[in-house]
């Protein structure tokens, strides 16, 4: 046999760490149920008491939203009628300015038209001319029994109609 020099290794293990005793296994034993503390009353209780507040307080709010929303027509109502109150008596208001309504007035608390004004000189201080209505209707008696319609012409107030001229684009 022919001689084969081989080296031969140690064979190598695998190190572990130092071997401790196999420990023993805790014993395992039936344990009861745990008894349960209390009752679930006072967790119903709570839940019943969140939903009720929570069922007052909408309630609360629509009856608020409500409230506001009759008083908002009310005041729009309100509103409404004071608008169209302003607006009568702006129509009033232009129709006794109007000249005639105005010379009306005038002949009913005794005043005559004028046909020959006085004057005062503002360096004097000197007036120029006859400042009593008597004067007035002595040197021209017919202003006296002047009818109004022609003292004063007729001016056009919202109360009468008007004809309509049209836009000019009616094909007539």
């Amino acid at each position: 046999m022919a001689s084969t020099s081989a080296v031969h290794a140690p064979a190598v293990r695998p190190v572990h760490g130092p071997r401790t005793a196999p420990t023993a296994r805790p014993r395992l034993t039936v344990v009861a149920a745990p008894k349960t503390s209390g009752s679930s009353m006072p967790f119903t209780i709570l839940c019943t008491l969140i939903v009720t507040a929570t069922l007052a307080a909408l309630l609360y709010l629509n009856i608020q939203m409500s409230d506001t929303s009759y008083e908002i027509t009310r005041l729009q109502s309100q509103s409404q009628r004071l608008t169209e109150e302003k607006q009568a008596l702006v129509e009033t208001d232009e129709r006794l300015g109007t000249p005639q309504e105005l010379e009306r007035q005038a002949r009913e608390i005794g005043m005559v038209p004028v046909t020959d004004p006085a004057y005062i000189d503002l360096d004097t201080g000197e007036v120029i001319g006859e400042t009593s209505p008597t004067a007035q209707t002595e040197v021209n008696p017919e202003l006296a029994d002047v009818p109004a319609e022609v003292a004063v012409p007729p001016a056009q107030i919202y109360d009468q109609p008007t004809t309509y001229h049209g836009m000019g684009n009616e094909g007539v």
